[in-house]
């Protein structure tokens, strides 16, 4: 089973130019919103009452509500003489003024900010005015609530289910673009009954899955959006559902929601591109020709452009745009993401191919899975190349020294993944030594034969989408460098 190599270039030159198009689009990155400097600082004792409390950040921050900044006795009593806001003509400074001649005790400054890459900075301090002893922070009343964390179980869930929508969609394109173009041209010698039989149901799976991911990364979009108002508003999510208004607030005026609205935005131009090349595929009930069962080239690399904006549009609200280098890392970032949903979503994809075809068509069934087995697990090796190097690039990006991959929660994550990704690494090169060994054999593989590859296959499914998970969660945990 070997295959011309010039349409598998074409392809691999026609993704190239759509991840150029698509990075051309990316937002640009802003750094972690930091505390620079306070007055009064935290655990300062003071003569006498101060007139207001200031706090800078390293970058500019935004307030969603008077009560995310707000001045407290230790027990729970507001000392704020009005409502906490941004300084005009200097975003990176927030203040509130205090009401006069403040009585001694211990004071509580708390604030929850929404920093410039969209996640929401929270924090607390106290000071004392006049010799009295410094009470623990008050956190609770109006104003102290805290909704769900970055590593809150709704948090990493919403952005999971967000990973594998939009994922999964680019994974559709890239198996279309680079694995069934590439088995179909020219089409296997198998006959036309079974052809027919193998294309027609590969064409209405191929959009089954487009609908049901579309689906699921339009919910995702909505989940991460309702997660992170609560996160935003300091309330729970059935509380945020219930505050339209502050959902519609955290959409329009936080750079997090301006993101999710270029995301938003790449996601229906992608489904409007759908819904044309679904009409064109299905204008009649004839049996796709050979030529046309990629979808047309063309036609696939315009859906690629948007899906690849869509992905790196949740890079460049991540920590790849905290570090030293965001123009580096963020489309390293981005491409790592890129290269997990080849990875990940091209195999599950095949899986399906695997053991449906040979029901379908037969032994030409078995022959079709078998050229796109082939295909894939050449394919597999580029994208796990550069998913690899441009996780170590990320890694880097975000650590201080090689301690911190024990030493903090977020190193630890790192290497969960990273023993992850050698299980299924290795799963991997034995489906690949299977694989060689079929192409070395004339005619399609035996039933036997890719039934055990896709076991392993499932196997190796499951654990990326752990890997998947994990890294839904690490994009919530503060890394080394913040």
């Amino acid at each position: 089973m070997r295959f011309p190599a010039r349409p598998f270039t074409r392809a691999v030159a026609a993704l190239a130019l759509a991840v150029l198009a698509a990075l051309a689009f990316a937002p640009g990155a802003m750094a972690h919103a930091l505390v620079d400097q306070m007055s009064p600082y935290d655990r300062e004792r003071l003569d006498s009452g101060p007139a207001r409390v200031t706090i800078t950040f390293t970058e500019p921050v935004q307030l969603l509500q008077p009560s995310d900044f707000t001045v407290v006795t230790s027990t729970g009593q507001s000392v704020t003489s009005g409502p906490g806001a941004v300084q005009q003509g200097n975003a990176a400074v927030i203040e509130v003024p205090l009401k006069p001649r403040l009585a001694p005790g211990s004071y509580t400054v708390r604030w929850r900010v929404v920093s410039a890459d969209g996640h929401i900075v929270p924090g607390a301090t106290v000071f004392a005015v006049g010799d009295v002893p410094l009470a623990p922070p008050y956190l609770g009343g109006p104003g102290g609530g805290s909704g769900p964390t970055e590593t809150s179980a709704w948090s990493v869930t919403a952005r999971w289910i967000e990973l594998v929508g939009i994922g999964g969609l680019l994974a559709l394109l890239l198996f279309r673009v680079l694995i069934w173009r590439s088995a179909w041209r020219p089409a296997p010698r198998m006959p036309d009954t079974e052809r027919d039989a193998a294309l027609s149901w590969a064409r209405d799976a191929w959009w089954i899955g487009f609908g049901v991911l579309a689906l699921v990364a339009l919910v995702g979009e909505a989940c991460v959006l309702v997660v992170k108002t609560a996160a935003s508003m300091g309330t729970s999510v059935w509380g945020a559902l219930a505050d339209p208004a502050g959902i519609v607030r955290v959409l329009a005026d936080t750079r997090f929601g301006d993101l999710l609205q270029v995301r938003t935005l790449a996601l229906f131009v992608l489904f409007a591109l759908g819904v044309w090349r679904f009409l064109v595929e299905y204008r009649s009930d004839d049996a796709p020709a050979p030529r046309d069962a990629d979808g047309g080239l063309v036609s696939m690399i315009l859906m690629m452009v948007p899906a690849l904006v869509a992905l790196g549009s949740i890079s460049a609200q991540g920590h790849a745009s905290t570090t030293d280098m965001p123009a580096l890392q963020v489309p390293v970032d981005a491409l790592h993401a890129a290269m997990a949903s080849a990875w990940i979503g091209c195999l599950a994809i095949v899986a399906v191919f695997l053991l449906r075809l040979p029901r379908v068509a037969g032994a030409g069934g078995r022959l079709a899975g078998g050229l796109a087995l082939a295909r894939f697990s050449a394919l597999a090796v580029i994208a796990v190349a550069l998913l690899v190097a441009s996780g170590v690039v990320r890694a880097f990006g975000q650590m201080t020294a090689f301690a911190d991959l024990w030493e903090t929660p977020y190193g630890w994550t790192i290497l969960v993944k990273v023993g992850l990704l050698a299980v299924a690494i290795v799963l991997a090169l034995r489906a690949r030594r299977v694989v060689s060994a079929l192409r070395r054999r004339p005619g399609p593989p035996n039933t036997a034969t890719l039934a055990l590859v896709r076991r392993n296959s499932w196997v190796e499914i499951a654990i990326t989408l752990l890997i998947v998970a994990f890294s839904a969660l690490l994009v919530g945990q503060v890394p080394p460098i913040s």
